[in-house]
């Protein structure tokens, strides 16, 4: 089975369960436009690309996944020694997890990450055409600008991640310090794909994943509910802290 075919399948499995999430007024608004170009990037959306090429770093260490799934090297975020291990699927033109990047994951840092109790690896579960072609360029940047790209990617996603115009995507790209070469190599690397969609295969059968973002929380490894709620998001990484400190003991 060639990759598209293979990632035409596993949409088609969590399509219904998506059905829920996709419908609302930023999707409404992207079917609409789907055709139509859109704008070049914005003397300020430049600079900020231009900024996150800058100031890419590898201060975060990976450590080992707790559950041994993810397939690359780790895009994560915090303390490798924190006791909080969280797990995010995420889809980089899924709507609710640009949401929960811009807006939850902030409120995460800045209680538990921050202070050394949380660290937080990111996968990939694409959900679009798009979303698997921003995750395969994400992939194939140097390891250090990997999650500020991501990050990136989702600060600015109504303007890439709901047209068929390529242009906006492929000029963050650039920007990032890829070249058209760089660029067509990556998105034509079948076997970069196919470990990718492995990898949702895996999240489906593992932990039933059937919608984006869904986060699994270690030692306890139970799955974040609510993830747009920060006081239930609070209350579940505090009973993993609770669990992990028991477990030291």
């Amino acid at each position: 089975m060639t990759p598209q075919k293979l990632f035409m399948a596993i949409f088609a499995i969590t399509a219904l369960s998506l059905i829920g999430y996709s419908i609302s007024s930023r999707s409404v608004n992207a079917e609409a436009d789907e055709t139509k170009p859109v704008a070049e990037a914005t003397a300020e959306q430049v600079e900020t690309v231009v900024e996150t090429v800058e100031t890419a770093d590898d201060s975060t260490q990976a450590r080992p996944s707790p559950d041994g799934l993810e397939a690359f090297p780790v895009i994560a975020l915090g303390d490798k020694n924190a006791p909080v291990y969280l797990v995010e699927y995420a889809s980089l033109s899924c709507g609710h997890c640009a949401d929960f990047h811009n807006t939850m994951l902030p409120q995460i840092k800045e209680e538990f990450i921050d202070k050394g109790q949380v660290y937080i690896e990111f996968r990939d579960f694409p959900t679009s055409k798009s979303g698997l072609e921003a995750a395969k360029l994400v992939r194939c940047m140097e390891p250090k600008r990997q999650y500020k790209f991501m990050d990136l990617l989702f600060q600015t996603q109504e303007m890439w991640a709901f047209t068929e115009d390529k242009k906006p995507l492929f000029q963050h790209a650039k920007l990032a310090g890829m070249n058209d070469e760089a660029i067509e190599a990556c998105l034509a690397d079948t076997e970069l794909e196919e470990k990718m969609l492995e990898g949702v295969k895996k999240a489906q059968a593992t932990y039933s994943v059937s919608s984006t973002p869904t986060v699994i929380a270690f030692p306890t490894n139970e799955k974040i509910q609510a993830v747009n709620n920060f006081k239930l998001v609070k209350k579940q990484i505090l009973r993993a802290l609770e669990n992990a400190k028991a477990e030291k003991e």
